[in-house]
């Protein structure tokens, strides 16, 4: 595999991408299958999944039972093997350390970034999301619509395997039948919630999650993605191939070393390594995008992090994939006669208008759901159904204080115990102890789901970040 050192990189690329993420990894996809030298630049360490990932280690096997730690903020078998919400030697300021104001950034130091941890989750921007000014006269309006990025939506659910339904809600976008792959049976819990939230006029519906449910469809798929490239078709035919369906028995979060579920790790690159035009190096720091004589981006330089060393690559063209604030870094960075306040930063608004997801969650104890028989409900990881925003005829209307909405994703079930189980049931079992406690955790266990809203941060300019 073309994992290369500063010192054995090609003299030139037709393309470098910095990052190995989402974005990193679809655009290092699309350029090497269609032939394009491309050189990926990764600030953290190689890593493997086929053989680092602890699907099946139960809590016993890791130390303290697997509890989260400062430095594996979401438990020991967390697929985050490199970073986290600080991370020695690469400190931040923040401007506000009141929890109503406090940001905190997750950085994942690693091959495949946050592709390695995330949730799965994969919904489409709706049409309204792509012009809400218009809608509200808040934040901005994208210059382009959802007519514009539906076909790349369906190049991308085709490509890495994402399971969910049809329901024709207003402002979330059906895909093509051929794009989505089934959803998992629902458990007991999605399907009492669903009850009652129909009750209140409130619809809940399979999410979309980047987890194969069944194998994908290497027959046909490749053709689609890549009408013109014979070659394109066999390599990704092979890696499709590669993927087995989900074993609903281990967490996403730990990492997938069955190729099951979406990571840059498991799906971009190893058909764009096998393509044998991309070459990666991990450890290698971007601090700069280097300009030629026209002003036009020649390349970046870069420190190994392993050695200290500084060293520039050569390329016809640059893709900033690190991660908001890393490419806000980077294009702050380079600083040049031409560019005295940073790279594409003329109007000073680089690092302006940084946005989060808004959240919020609760949960709560179901008794219905109370001494229900052990099944493995592992399921997909995490909430598998949701509630899309419902109320945009009330909104519309006028009947509500406030602008956008949130969608609500809900889960629970019997799934492996981890560290903490039965902790924190005090209130339900009295302070139980011995084999009373073992039979009030065998009663309570899987009867508590948890809701967790998500909602949309309206830009604004004081929300930045700047070197």
């Amino acid at each position: 595999m073309p994992f290369v050192t500063a010192g054995s990189q090609r003299n030139a690329y037709d393309v470098i991408v910095v990052g190995s993420g989402a974005a990193g990894g679809q655009s290092a996809y699309a350029l090497s299958m269609e032939g394009a030298k491309v050189l990926m630049l990764e600030a953290g360490r190689r890593y493997i999944p086929a053989t680092e990932t602890p699907m099946f280690q139960t809590p016993d096997l890791a130390p303290l039972r697997g509890v989260s730690t400062p430095h594996k903020p979401f438990g020991f078998y967390d697929a985050t093997v490199d970073g986290g919400w600080e991370v020695p030697g690469e400190p931040y300021v923040r401007a506000s350390e009141e929890h109503s104001g406090r940001f905190e950034w997750w950085r994942a130091r690693m091959l495949g970034g946050r592709t390695n941890h995330w949730g799965r989750i994969s919904l489409r921007n709706g049409p309204y999301d792509f012009k809400p000014r218009s809608r509200d006269g808040l934040g901005f309006d994208w210059p382009i619509g959802y007519e514009d990025v539906a076909p790349y939506y369906d190049k991308v659910e085709l490509l890495i395997g994402v399971y969910g339904t049809n329901e024709g809600r207003e402002n979330t976008p059906d895909s093509p039948p051929e794009c989505l792959l089934p959803p998992p049976a629902p458990l007991v819990s999605d399907l009492l919630v669903a009850q009652r939230a129909k009750r209140l006029g409130i619809t809940a519906i399979p999410g979309h999650k980047a987890v194969l449910t069944r194998p994908l469809d290497y027959e046909r798929t490749p053709a689609r993605l890549h009408p013109h490239n014979v070659t394109a078709q066999r390599i990704l035919a092979e890696d499709m191939r590669a993927r087995a369906p989900c074993l609903w028995a281990t967490p996403c979060g730990r990492g997938c070393s069955i190729r099951a579920n979406y990571q840059s790790t498991t799906v971009h690159l190893p058909p764009a390594l096998a393509s044998g035009n991309l070459d990666i190096t991990t450890d290698a720091m971007v601090y700069e995008v280097t300009l030629g004589p026209r002003g036009r981006a020649s390349g970046v330089s870069f420190i190994d992090r392993t050695t200290g060393r500084h060293h520039h690559a050569s390329a016809r063209a640059v893709v900033l994939a690190a991660s908001a604030c890393e490419s806000v870094r980077i294009l702050l960075n380079s600083r040049s006669a031409q560019f005295p306040d940073g790279l594409a930063n003329s109007t000073g608004r680089v690092g302006r208008y940084l946005m989060d997801t808004v959240g919020s969650s609760a949960s709560g104890q179901i008794p219905l759901l109370e001494s229900l028989p052990p099944l493995n409900e592992d399921a997909a990881d995490g909430d598998q159904t949701y509630v899309p925003w419902w109320l945009y005829r009330e909104q519309r209307a006028g009947k509500l204080t406030f602008a956008r909405g949130y969608h609500i994703e809900f889960g629970g079930g019997r799934r492996m115990p981890g560290y903490g189980t039965g902790a924190g049931m005090e209130w339900l079992t009295g302070g139980s102890y011995g084999v009373k406690f073992k039979q009030d955790v065998r009663r309570y266990y899987g009867s508590f789901v948890g809701f967790d809203g998500r909602g949309e941060m309206i830009p604004n300019e004081r929300s930045y970040c700047e070197i």
